[in-house]
């Protein structure tokens, strides 16, 4: 099997071992023996190697772009950093959507929000990283061409899928004034959804225009000669 069915393998074991234990612990399987059993075993413990695999996970589909010979996805090494930290983001979003939605208490939520923008902030850090060492082949992406997806990517993934909910989010960390729950609340929905959609226009923009990329011969032809 290749490594990515090992890491999903891996992933799905400890991540289905883990729900169970909760579910055994919140009496969900009953009171027999067996349930008493999964709930004494050590989650948090099971739980670190599950984590290790899902980062794998959340990086793989960058590490196997990088391994091709599409200009955009192989000039720069650092394509499977950006999707890791990226997959951090919207999960953490993700997560405390729902949360928030489930009426969660406010100190898990904090941590997520926490969570939320360490990985915002090192997503943007490792774009620019890697659209600077990309160079020419990155144009597809960042241009305004006919074919390009530059308008996409700066007003859907980098504007308001990244960088604004990280401006928001800086906001509702470090402002001192006490606000409403009902403003704090939409706001952090808000700030959420904008991390999904941006997660989402990022893949799709990098997919286009590496396909773009791949149609460039001169590009592909500077990109042959490193």
């Amino acid at each position: 099997m290749s490594m990515g069915v090992w890491g999903l393998v891996t992933f799905s074991f400890f991540s289905g071992t883990a729900a169970v234990i909760q579910a055994a612990r919140d009496g969900l399987l009953g009171r027999w023996w067996g349930a008493k059993l999964l709930a004494a075993l050590p989650q948090k413990l099971l739980e670190a190697p599950g984590m290790l695999s899902g980062m794998f996970l959340g990086g793989y589909t960058g590490v196997l772009l990088t391994a091709t010979s599409v200009p955009l996805w192989s000039r720069s090494k650092l394509l499977g950093a950006v999707f890791i930290s990226s997959a951090l983001s919207t999960s953490a979003a993700l997560i405390s959507l729902v949360l928030r939605l489930a009426g969660a208490p406010a100190s898990a939520l904090r941590k997520l929000e926490r969570l939320e923008w360490v990985a915002m902030l090192t997503e943007l850090a490792g774009l620019l990283a890697f659209l600077r060492g990309s160079g020419r082949a990155a144009r597809p992406l960042v241009g305004n061409g006919p074919r390009e997806q530059g308008a996409t990517f700066w007003r859907f993934m980098f504007g308001a899928g990244l960088l604004l909910p990280l401006l928001l989010q800086t906001r509702a960390l470090f402002d001192l004034p006490r606000r409403s729950r009902d403003r704090t609340r939409g706001r952090s929905l808000l700030i959420s959804a904008l991390v999904l959609v941006g997660g989402y226009f990022l893949r799709r923009t990098l997919i286009e225009a590496g396909r773009i990329s791949s149609t460039d011969a001169r590009t592909t032809l500077w990109n042959a000669r490193r």
